[in-house]
């Protein structure tokens, strides 16, 4: 299936924040593998297990993410970041492209492809990058969006976008995935050309409280517990943002659309942009997916804690910027 793709370099800082996190853990088991890997640096390398444990007060973030650089096959972090920042944008805006179905489709959701690339084998579907993770999608989703995928390059390219099997397939299926994202593709109605209506996110809207929706849900919470990550709620219009996590990220903006299309005031301020700008102002965005714990019992809690401070630090959004309370002083 092809060779693993390098990690985003905002998934890269992450792991060091979570490295940190793991050295200083009360689980000896964590912590020792935490320094285990640290003991990788030269800095390190001459201390025991139980003497760089002694010492994990002295660990700084450079470390962690000299780890991490070590780790990729970098030298520093330095030559890393230079190398990430170095990377072409994709062709194809996947954002673009899942904006046009919402919340209707419960995709799998991850922070690394080697996971990703798991439940495509465990589970089939097509695995596809969205910025710095990767989902997997059914091919309902695809047909949804006017794919057509009788197409004989999807058999030749095969469900692994990341990693096709035919690079000619593939780059045919780009050109034409990316013209279905471009930015008129809303808004323009369907040539009599096409082979296929294109259906707009009003036309494909879930039913609330469907019978259909429900035995969906209860489906997907069966076969696999609901990504955790972070959250964002964006107003095109004014550029602010509100930033949030929660165990079920999707729950969590599907729960907020549906309080501000029924005027629920949980979040003044987001509901009052709400009714001035109106719903297609609005983007509901997963910015960040926790995966799930190694070890069975494992509080995810504070992970998650650890990757929302990153996006905050990041969008800032506070006063104008945004709907978040005020920074801790």
């Amino acid at each position: 299936m092809g060779t693993a793709p390098p990690l985003p370099l905002h998934e890269c800082k992450v792991r060091a924040s979570l490295l940190l996190k793991e050295l200083c853990s009360p689980d000896a088991s964590r912590a020792s593998r935490a320094a285990e890997r640290l003991r990788a640096l030269p800095t390190f390398a001459r201390l025991s297990l139980a003497e760089l444990l002694a010492r994990r007060d002295h660990v700084q973030r450079k470390h962690a993410l000299a780890v991490i650089a070590h780790e990729q096959g970098y030298a520093s972090w330095v030559e890393l970041k230079a190398a990430r920042e170095e990377a072409p944008p994709p062709t194809v805006d996947f954002e673009a492209l899942l904006s046009r179905v919402g919340g209707l489709f419960l995709n799998r959701w991850f922070t690394t492809y080697e996971a990703a690339l798991d439940s495509l084998r465990a589970q089939g579907g097509y695995l596809f990058p969205f910025r710095q993770q990767f989902f997997v999608c059914e091919a309902s989703l695809l047909t949804t969006l006017g794919v057509d995928l009788a197409d004989p390059d999807w058999a030749l390219a095969g469900p692994d976008w990341v990693a096709p099997r035919d690079a000619a397939a593939h780059a045919r299926l780009e050109q034409r995935l990316a013209r279905l994202a471009g930015p008129t593709t809303l808004n323009r109605s369907p040539s009599p050309t096409h082979k296929k209506a294109r259906m707009s996110a009003d036309d494909i809207s879930p039913q609330p409280g469907s019978r259909m929706q429900r035995a969906e849900v209860r489906r997907a919470y069966k076969e696999k517990p609901p990504p955790m990550g972070v959250f964002a709620v964006r107003n095109k219009a004014n550029g602010k943002v509100l930033v949030g996590s929660s165990l079920n990220v999707q729950g969590a903006l599907n729960r907020i659309q549906f309080e501000l299309s029924t005027g629920m005031d949980r979040i003044p301020g987001l509901l009052e942009d709400w009714k001035r700008h109106g719903a297609d102002s609005f983007t509901f965005e997963v910015l960040d997916v926790l995966p799930p714990a190694e070890e069975p019992g494992g509080d995810p809690k504070e992970e998650l804690k650890v990757l929302e401070a990153l996006w905050l630090d990041r969008l800032k959004p506070y006063g104008d910027a945004g709907y978040n309370g005020p920074p801790p002083a």
